[in-house]
Protein backbone atom coordinates (compact mmCIF):
# COMPACT_ATOMS: atom_id res chain seq x y z
CA UNK A 1 0.00 0.00 0.00
CA UNK A 2 0.86 3.26 -1.06
CA UNK A 3 2.41 6.12 1.34
CA UNK A 4 0.57 8.95 1.88
CA UNK A 5 1.65 12.31 3.37
CA UNK A 6 -0.63 15.35 3.77
CA UNK A 7 0.77 18.72 1.70
CA UNK A 8 -0.01 21.65 0.89
CA UNK A 9 1.04 23.97 -2.26
CA UNK A 10 3.69 26.33 -1.00
CA UNK A 11 2.37 29.65 -3.15
CA UNK A 12 -1.23 28.88 -1.29
CA UNK A 13 0.55 28.48 1.69
CA UNK A 14 2.87 31.57 2.01
CA UNK A 15 0.04 33.50 -0.07
CA UNK A 16 -0.65 36.23 2.52
CA UNK A 17 2.75 35.67 4.89
CA UNK A 18 6.22 34.11 3.66
CA UNK A 19 8.87 33.74 6.58
CA UNK A 20 11.80 31.82 7.28
CA UNK A 21 13.10 30.82 10.78
CA UNK A 22 9.90 30.80 13.48
CA UNK A 23 7.01 32.40 13.69
CA UNK A 24 4.97 32.78 16.38
CA UNK A 25 0.28 31.96 15.69
CA UNK A 26 -0.07 35.17 17.38
CA UNK A 27 1.63 36.79 14.14
CA UNK A 28 0.06 34.37 11.64
CA UNK A 29 -1.41 31.21 12.21
CA UNK A 30 -1.02 29.11 9.33
CA UNK A 31 -3.24 26.14 10.65
CA UNK A 32 -6.97 27.19 8.39
CA UNK A 33 -5.03 27.47 5.63
CA UNK A 34 -3.48 24.14 5.92
CA UNK A 35 -6.90 22.42 6.73
CA UNK A 36 -8.89 24.15 4.04
CA UNK A 37 -6.16 23.54 1.42
CA UNK A 38 -4.67 20.43 2.12
CA UNK A 39 -4.28 17.01 0.09
CA UNK A 40 -2.32 13.98 0.33
CA UNK A 41 0.26 12.57 -2.11
CA UNK A 42 2.04 9.77 -2.58
CA UNK A 43 5.16 9.68 -0.74
CA UNK A 44 7.55 9.19 -3.94
CA UNK A 45 11.23 9.95 -4.36
CA UNK A 46 9.80 12.99 -6.62
CA UNK A 47 7.55 14.27 -3.61
CA UNK A 48 10.03 14.37 -1.17
CA UNK A 49 11.80 16.62 -3.46
CA UNK A 50 9.13 18.75 -5.00
CA UNK A 51 9.85 22.35 -3.95
CA UNK A 52 6.04 23.54 -5.14
CA UNK A 53 4.54 21.63 -2.29
CA UNK A 54 4.96 21.84 1.95
CA UNK A 55 4.49 18.91 3.93
CA UNK A 56 3.71 19.30 6.67
CA UNK A 57 5.09 17.91 9.92
CA UNK A 58 3.77 18.59 13.48
CA UNK A 59 7.24 19.54 15.53
CA UNK A 60 6.76 18.40 19.13
CA UNK A 61 8.70 19.55 21.62
CA UNK A 62 8.64 18.12 25.61
CA UNK A 63 9.49 20.26 28.25
CA UNK A 64 9.48 19.92 31.75
CA UNK A 65 8.92 23.79 33.10
CA UNK A 66 9.19 23.12 36.74
CA UNK A 67 12.27 21.44 36.37
CA UNK A 68 13.45 23.58 33.41
CA UNK A 69 14.60 20.79 31.59
CA UNK A 70 14.28 19.95 28.02
CA UNK A 71 13.92 16.36 26.59
CA UNK A 72 15.91 15.92 23.87
CA UNK A 73 17.61 12.63 21.45
CA UNK A 74 19.85 11.95 18.70
CA UNK A 75 18.06 10.17 15.57
CA UNK A 76 19.69 6.65 15.27
CA UNK A 77 22.99 6.54 12.57
CA UNK A 78 21.19 3.76 10.35
CA UNK A 79 18.31 2.48 8.61
CA UNK A 80 16.16 2.18 11.77
CA UNK A 81 15.81 6.11 11.22
CA UNK A 82 13.70 6.48 7.44
CA UNK A 83 15.10 9.90 6.84
CA UNK A 84 18.62 9.64 5.39
CA UNK A 85 19.11 13.04 5.98
CA UNK A 86 18.44 13.31 9.13
CA UNK A 87 20.94 10.40 10.57
CA UNK A 88 22.70 10.47 13.74
CA UNK A 89 21.53 14.42 14.01
CA UNK A 90 20.53 15.54 17.72
CA UNK A 91 17.09 16.65 18.32
CA UNK A 92 14.63 18.29 20.39
CA UNK A 93 11.66 17.73 18.35
CA UNK A 94 9.21 14.70 17.72
CA UNK A 95 7.81 14.33 14.95
CA UNK A 96 6.35 12.86 11.18
CA UNK A 97 4.35 13.17 8.34
CA UNK A 98 0.35 13.41 8.36
CA UNK A 99 -0.94 10.36 7.40
CA UNK A 100 -4.37 9.44 5.71
CA UNK A 101 -5.36 7.85 8.91
CA UNK A 102 -5.33 10.75 10.78
CA UNK A 103 -8.74 12.15 10.24
CA UNK A 104 -10.85 14.99 11.93
CA UNK A 105 -8.52 17.21 12.28
CA UNK A 106 -5.10 15.76 10.84
CA UNK A 107 -2.62 18.22 12.45
CA UNK A 108 -4.45 17.39 15.82
CA UNK A 109 -4.84 13.71 15.34
CA UNK A 110 -1.29 13.63 13.40
CA UNK A 111 0.42 15.22 15.95
CA UNK A 112 -1.13 13.28 19.03
CA UNK A 113 -0.18 9.86 16.95
CA UNK A 114 3.54 10.72 16.24
CA UNK A 115 3.58 11.24 20.20
CA UNK A 116 2.40 8.14 21.51
CA UNK A 117 4.41 6.26 18.37
CA UNK A 118 7.83 8.07 19.43
CA UNK A 119 7.97 8.22 23.40
CA UNK A 120 6.08 6.34 26.03
CA UNK A 121 4.49 8.61 28.59
CA UNK A 122 1.76 7.57 31.22
CA UNK A 123 -0.53 9.85 30.08
CA UNK A 124 -0.01 12.14 26.98
CA UNK A 125 -0.92 15.90 27.69
CA UNK A 126 -2.51 17.76 24.71
CA UNK A 127 -0.13 19.39 22.56
CA UNK A 128 0.30 23.45 22.25
CA UNK A 129 0.90 25.17 18.83
CA UNK A 130 2.94 27.83 19.53
CA UNK A 131 4.21 28.65 16.12
CA UNK A 132 5.55 27.49 13.01
CA UNK A 133 8.69 26.67 11.54
CA UNK A 134 10.24 27.04 7.68
CA UNK A 135 13.55 26.68 6.29
CA UNK A 136 13.71 27.09 2.77
CA UNK A 137 17.55 24.96 2.53
CA UNK A 138 18.37 21.30 2.48
CA UNK A 139 15.59 18.69 3.95
CA UNK A 140 13.87 21.25 5.52
CA UNK A 141 12.83 23.26 2.46
CA UNK A 142 9.97 20.00 1.34
CA UNK A 143 8.71 20.43 4.89
CA UNK A 144 6.92 23.22 7.32
CA UNK A 145 6.44 22.70 11.12
CA UNK A 146 3.92 23.54 13.18
CA UNK A 147 5.73 24.00 16.26
CA UNK A 148 4.12 22.20 19.17
CA UNK A 149 4.72 22.10 23.41
CA UNK A 150 3.94 19.31 25.19
CA UNK A 151 4.50 20.22 28.89
CA UNK A 152 5.18 17.18 31.56
CA UNK A 153 6.91 16.57 34.40
CA UNK A 154 6.33 12.81 34.23
CA UNK A 155 9.28 10.44 32.45
CA UNK A 156 9.26 10.07 28.87
CA UNK A 157 11.36 7.16 27.36
CA UNK A 158 11.63 6.17 23.66
CA UNK A 159 8.72 4.44 21.84
CA UNK A 160 11.34 2.68 19.29
CA UNK A 161 14.02 2.61 18.03
CA UNK A 162 14.91 5.40 15.72
CA UNK A 163 15.67 7.40 18.86
CA UNK A 164 18.94 6.97 20.55
CA UNK A 165 20.46 8.86 23.71
CA UNK A 166 17.29 10.30 25.01
CA UNK A 167 16.68 11.96 28.16
CA UNK A 168 15.77 15.34 29.84
CA UNK A 169 18.84 18.20 30.00
CA UNK A 170 18.62 20.84 31.89
CA UNK A 171 19.50 24.07 29.85
CA UNK A 172 23.66 24.26 30.57
CA UNK A 173 23.59 20.31 29.75
CA UNK A 174 21.76 20.69 26.57
CA UNK A 175 24.14 23.81 25.34
CA UNK A 176 27.31 21.79 26.58
CA UNK A 177 25.99 18.80 24.70
CA UNK A 178 25.34 20.36 20.94
CA UNK A 179 28.71 22.32 21.32
CA UNK A 180 30.68 19.52 21.31
CA UNK A 181 32.49 18.90 18.05
CA UNK A 182 30.13 15.47 16.34
CA UNK A 183 26.97 16.58 17.96
CA UNK A 184 25.04 18.21 15.17
CA UNK A 185 22.03 19.44 15.94
CA UNK A 186 19.33 19.51 13.04
CA UNK A 187 18.36 22.89 11.43
CA UNK A 188 14.97 23.00 13.28
CA UNK A 189 15.81 22.61 16.41
CA UNK A 190 18.33 24.92 15.89
CA UNK A 191 15.67 27.55 15.14
CA UNK A 192 13.44 25.98 18.06
CA UNK A 193 15.81 26.03 21.10
CA UNK A 194 16.14 29.63 21.44
CA UNK A 195 12.35 30.25 21.80
CA UNK A 196 12.15 27.12 23.75
CA UNK A 197 14.97 28.56 26.30
CA UNK A 198 13.21 31.61 26.49
CA UNK A 199 9.81 29.25 27.90
CA UNK A 200 12.33 27.56 30.40
CA UNK A 201 13.62 30.79 31.89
Amino acid sequence: MAKLALVVKREILFKNKYFEGFLPIEQNNYTPAILNNCFYAERTSEMEHDTQLKQIIPYIIIINSRAKKIFAYRRAPDQRYDEARLRNRWSIGIGGHIEKTDDKNPIESGMMRELKEEVKMKTYPKPKIIGFLNYDKGVEEFHFAALTLVDTDQPVEKGDDEMVDCRFYSVEEFESLISKAGNELEKWSQIAWPVIKKYLD
